[in-house]
């Protein structure tokens, strides 16, 4: 009997091992396998986007594996395979890696592309058309070369040099943080590999190293004991494992490979504190990292796994919701905002934090933290309450419910984004059905006392790092290492009252309004889409679709805009959108608000621009009647409040302090400033405009522009049927106020791009030196789709007329931007803008070519494979967005603003334009002579 007993007690204590020891369910329709050399493949059939395939292989490797003479050549391999492998030298006749899958469609940058991390690399082909077995047998063939085959030729290493350099500058150009991150690495991660580890790397080193040392890198760590081939499409699994096996196989396996080593993060008795200013930096940011050991890969299938980073999430949601809302309590918070996350630490995956990120006021920096720092530490002394873990939950398990409701409506690259996590983090694939009964269980199951006993696991007054990057301006005052210390510890030391959670109504609407009708509805033999005119006066068109299982989008919108109303109006403009959502509606506060819609997956969201005013939103089925509550509100009862619009203009005003501190911004203001002729409607906003914002005004516009339904129209698509919309339409949107004024915009008013030929140049001071380029061409030409289709083409011909000419041939940027506007309602209603970066001192070089390919374009139309390229991807394109409500909105809104049809024959009218067309579109834009430059030099 003893035994007995004794054998029963180890049995309960081995128990909570045993639990916590548990596996999770993998999802059983990814097939996996590894062949004899290592290398591991993930296939996944899906039918969500017929005859397509994605096509990856992924690496564990990363910049942390550079000798110091190699600092960036992780990323710089990266863009040499693209430039010659075994199978596509694109020499001769033979393509190409980027040539070819333009070929059929598979664009470079959209499609085409490729990533280089700490610890990672990865490549891809997206969206590839398999309807050929060739196709299928080359994209293979491809990762097969990026595995083992890429031919590193001198001249084309020394080629991308100029490449990578300009991808550098564009990085650090106008972006603070890039460099701040930069200086603060050594200190936080003193005496660890992560000192100097960023993927860019060293321009020294990228300019000079010999050609050995990046094929060194090469054939040390690109071996197949560290890669993964992945695929997921529409295709046969069994074919596809079959030729994965026969075509991966024959790469040998590596012989001593060498150790790829995890490099861990040093554990710090002391807190370790970071301050890096920047002339270029706008605002200051904090950010308090409490660091621990990241959970083991091993470990990540198991229960407790799941477990932990449910309660985790938890965490973090409650905490930002109290955070968001002691930012709201008083005019004048003492911080900008805050939030809190729980992640990797930094870019050294080994490691895990809990952080917290204060946006500081300039004046009152210590301050901030101070306030920021007392929130987690009350969180730490006292816990949740029970009706936060409530809402927290309740979001946690709606979110997982939508996710197993629009399971079939995933995407290649959301499935293949599980296998690369798996492969290369050892993240779990689980799929959204057994996602939501673990979400299920953990919510039966995690209390309270778990919560709560569970945030000292991961918030803690131990091995902590504080990170502060500010303004190097002599206005600003950065407090010192000592004093900041000082500050968090005195906050983390302090004892604190315990929150008290106000009890919030969960009725959003105290009444409801007296119903309206529907007095017309007839199918627009179109689309499969309704019109149902409403009582009001207002048009509904409503095209039900199963794009998505659980989504339905509504935009409403109608004319008139901030054009009504005079220049003196203008300071009121800045705040018009945020003021109203920051007040609430009906009877409730927006931080009330929030919490009532906890639990639904709703957002609904006004805005008043120059020419309409329109509510977006989206919702799941089964909130679809709060989204229309919510938009009755919006019309009907905005609600005043004064503090919260105090405490918005405080936040806005001490945002723009130091906006101009970017030359980015300052560029941009420049641009909009010589496009518009210096209209004060397209002017930045300024402290001072916010300072002269009259919130009663604002009130009054936002009223007068939502007074009269019968000036809008509204479109909703989405898993809806008409038979259950018809009675919550004459339910909210009947019921809305109509005064059938039928405004108009104030063309008068409206900013108009000037027709001027000039070119507009100025210096700034710049901490990384760059010429930033702008051209833009405006013309009047005749509106129709087969126009906006033509110029759609050349900038798509151009911009590959660019990367071949400016950087490939040249080195000479990291990338040329094309695009083109056309609106009917514009004038003039043409735009062609060209825009890239680059080396001041090869502006005078590159910017005739920029120049020359345009006009070679009106002179000799564009080349015949530039037009095939862009017609197989336009064509492919169209199949992909054909299946997505915003393509659909897109499509319906030109029929309603433009009575032009943008989808009937696309295809055809795509085979139909010629290489002429495109040549006279490009012809019309040059005659007229509207051409502006504006370009801004460092000095």
């Amino acid at each position: 009997m003893k035994r007995q007993l004794l054998s029963l007690l180890a049995i309960t204590l081995m128990l909570p091992a045993a639990l916590s020891a548990q596996t999770v369910k993998q999802d059983e329709a990814v097939r996996t396998g590894k062949l004899k050399n290592g290398l591991t493949y993930y296939i996944r059939h899906n039918a969500k986007e017929p005859g397509l395939a994605d096509f990856y292989i992924a690496q564990r490797v990363g910049s942390i594996l550079e000798e110091p003479r190699q600092r960036g050549l992780a990323h710089f391999l990266e863009h040499m395979a693209f430039n010659g492998t075994k199978h596509f030298p694109g020499k001769g006749k033979r393509l190409g890696i980027v040539p070819w899958c333009e070929s059929i469609g598979v664009k470079f940058g959209a499609n085409l592309n490729a990533y280089t991390s700490v610890d990672q690399t990865v490549y891809h082909i997206g969206a590839a058309p398999i309807g050929r077995e060739g196709i299928v047998d080359s994209c293979l063939l491809v990762l097969n070369d990026w595995s083992h085959y890429i031919l590193l030729e001198d001249k084309e290493i020394d080629k991308e040099r100029g490449v990578i350099r300009e991808e550098w500058r564009n990085r650090r150009s106008g972006m603070a943080m890039q460099r701040l991150m930069e200086r603060v690495m050594p200190k936080i991660y003193r005496g660890s590999k992560y000192e100097d580890c960023m993927p860019i790397g060293n321009m020294d080193i990228v300019s000079n190293f010999p050609y050995q040392d990046l094929r060194d890198y090469y054939d040390k760590w690109y071996r197949p004991d560290l890669q993964a081939v992945i695929v997921v499409g529409d295709i046969d699994v069994d074919r596809m494992e079959a030729k994965i096996k026969r075509l991966f196989g024959k790469i040998p396996a590596a012989k001593n490979p060498a150790e790829r080593i995890y490099y861990p993060v040093n554990s710090s008795d002391r807190m370790i504190v970071a301050i890096e200013k920047d002339r270029e930096q706008p605002i200051a940011l904090g950010h308090l990292y409490m660091k621990r050991a990241a959970t083991p890969r091993a470990e990540k299938t198991t229960m407790d796994y799941q477990r932990d980073g449910y309660m985790e999430g938890l965490i973090v949601s409650m905490l930002n919701s109290r955070l968001a809302d002691k930012g709201k309590e008083t005019v004048n918070p003492p911080y900008m905002s805050s939030t809190v996350r729980d992640g990797m630490f930094f870019v050294s995956g080994t490691s895990d934090a809990f952080s917290l990120s204060i946006s500081c006021k300039q004046d009152n920096i210590l301050g901030g933290i101070a306030a920021a720092v007392a929130e987690v530490e009350r969180v730490r002394q006292h816990g949740f309450t029970t009706d936060e873990l409530a809402r927290a939950k309740a979001i946690y398990l709606n979110a997982a419910q939508r996710r197993m409701k629009m399971e079939g409506d995933r995407r290649n690259s959301s499935l293949v984004k599980q296998c690369v996590n798996n492969f290369l983090d050892g993240e779990p694939i689980l799929s959204p059905a057994y996602s939501y009964e673990l979400m299920q269980k953990m919510d039966q199951e995690v209390t309270l006392k778990d919560i709560n006993s569970h945030i000292g696991a991961i918030i803690t007054d131990r091995n902590q790092v504080f990170v502060l990057y500010g303004p190097d301006r002599k206005e600003v005052l950065l407090p010192s290492e000592t004093e900041i210390e000082k500050t968090i510890a005195e906050a983390q030391r302090r004892q604190y009252d315990a929150h008290v959670d106000a009890h919030t109504a969960t009725a959003i609407m105290d009444k409801m309004p007296t119903p309206g009708t529907i007095v017309k509805e007839e199918a627009t033999g179109k689309w499969g889409m309704t019109r149902l005119t409403l009582s009001n006066g207002m048009e509904v068109y409503v095209k039900p679709t199963d794009y998505q299982a659980d989504v339905v989008t509504m935009t409403v919108k109608g004319e008139g805009g901030t054009s009504l109303y005079p220049d003196a109006d203008i300071p009121n403009f800045a705040l018009l959108a945020s003021a109203i959502t920051e007040g609430g509606v009906g009877s409730m506060t927006s931080t009330q608000l929030r919490k009532a819609l906890t639990g639904k997956s709703v957002k609904v969201a006004p805005a008043i621009g120059q020419s309409s005013q329109r509510i977006t939103a989206t919702s799941s089925v089964k909130d679809l009647e709060t989204m229309l509550q919510l938009t009755y509100l919006y019309f009907t009862a905005p609600r005043r409040d004064s503090v919260a619009f105090e405490v918005l203009r405080n936040r806005t005003r001490s945002f723009l302090t130091n906006r101009s501190a970017s030359p980015k911004v300052v560029y941009n203001d420049s641009l909009s400033a010589v496009l518009y002729g210096n209209n004060l409607r397209t002017a930045p906003a300024t402290r001072q405009m916010v300072d002269r914002a009259d919130y009663g005004r604002i009130m009054e516009i936002y009223r007068e522009r939502f007074a009269d339904a019968s000036a809008f129209k509204t479109v909703i698509i989405g898993n809806v049927s008409i038979d259950s919309l018809r009675p919550l339409l004459c339910r909210y949107l009947a019921a809305l106020p109509a005064t059938h004024k039928g405004e108009k915009a104030d063309k008068s008013r409206l900013p108009r791009m000037v027709k001027e030929n000039k070119v507009v140049k100025f210096g700034r001071k710049m901490a990384t030196p760059v010429t930033q380029v702008n051209i833009m061409y405006t013309a009047d030409i005749d509106f129709s789709p087969r126009a906006d289709l033509t110029l759609d083409i050349m900038q798509r011909c151009l911009q590959i007329a660019y990367t071949d000419s400016v950087r490939e041939d040249k080195g000479g940027t990291y990338g040329i931007g094309v695009s083109f506007e056309l609106d009917k309602d514009e004038e003039p209603n043409a735009l062609l803008r060209i825009s890239y970066k680059t080396d001041p001192t090869r502006y005078d070089e590159l910017n005739p070519i920029v120049y020359r390919q345009l006009q070679h374009m009106a002179t000799d139309g564009p080349i015949a494979s530039s037009m095939d390229k862009v017609k197989q991807y336009l064509k492919k394109q169209y199949a992909q967005n054909a299946m997505t409500n915003d393509y659909w909105s897109y499509i319906i809104w030109h029929q309603i603003d433009d009575e032009a049809d943008f989808d009937t024959g696309y295809c055809q009218m795509v085979d139909s334009i010629t290489a002429h067309d495109v040549q006279q579109m490009a012809q019309t834009l040059l005659k007229q002579n509207h051409r502006i430059e504006v370009t801004m030099c460092s000095e």
